[in-house]
């Protein structure tokens, strides 16, 4: 009984909150600078869906997650989960599971909730946590969607990530990316990482 209620009172300690003082605003400046940018990246990646479609009948942009992906890139650039690798890999992870998920007899949303928690579960595993990849995951989970549809939202997070690296380094006060990272999966893949860290 005094363990449930110790455990209790710790849940009821946390709910309180850590006492941390919240993110500054952003100035005038800067949100202005973050409008223009998502706004410049959107309308390109809203064209360059069109030119898919008109070549490729049915195909298209999932627009969803490139919301997400703006929010982070402009107004978190220098998180973690902002970063290209994070982005392509996050991405990459979060669909295949997704898509793969549709070929099992599952009801529609048990396929749903497990493609897109499995997803995260990857991601926070290979250290390339992406919430527009999660996003992602719970939409092409839901079906209609083809393995083509990965190679469009993969290219379509690099011409992201090329307008991000451009329009936010333009700015003195701006840093995008602050790291590329590619070559530490491979490392924890092969479990050099661990045997380094346990070394």
């Amino acid at each position: 009984r005094s363990y449930f209620k110790s455990k209790l009172m710790l849940i009821i300690t946390k709910w309180k909150g850590s006492n941390n003082e919240p993110p500054r605003p952003f100035t005038s400046m800067e949100s202005i600078w973050s409008f223009f940018g998502s706004f410049l990246t959107l309308l390109m990646l809203l064209y360059y869906s069109d030119a898919i479609s008109k070549r490729w009948p049915g195909y298209s942009l999932v627009g969803g997650p490139f919301g997400a992906l703006m929010t982070l890139q402009y107004s978190l650039t220098a998180a973690p989960a902002s970063q290209p690798r994070n982005a392509i890999l996050g991405q990459a992870i979060s669909v295949s599971i997704a898509i793969g998920m549709t070929y099992t007899r599952l009801e529609q949303n048990v396929k749903k909730a497990l493609a897109t928690s499995l997803a995260i579960m990857c991601m926070a595993r290979l250290g390339v946590t992406h919430p527009p990849a999660g996003a992602a995951a719970l939409i092409f989970a839901g079906g209609g969607y083809s393995w083509a549809h990965l190679g469009i939202m993969l290219s379509g997070n690099i011409l992201a990530i090329l307008s991000a690296t451009l329009i936010n380094d333009m700015n003195v006060k701006r840093q995008y990316p602050t790291f590329w990272g590619f070559g530490y999966l491979p490392r924890l893949l092969f479990g050099s990482h661990e045997k380094s860290k346990s070394a």
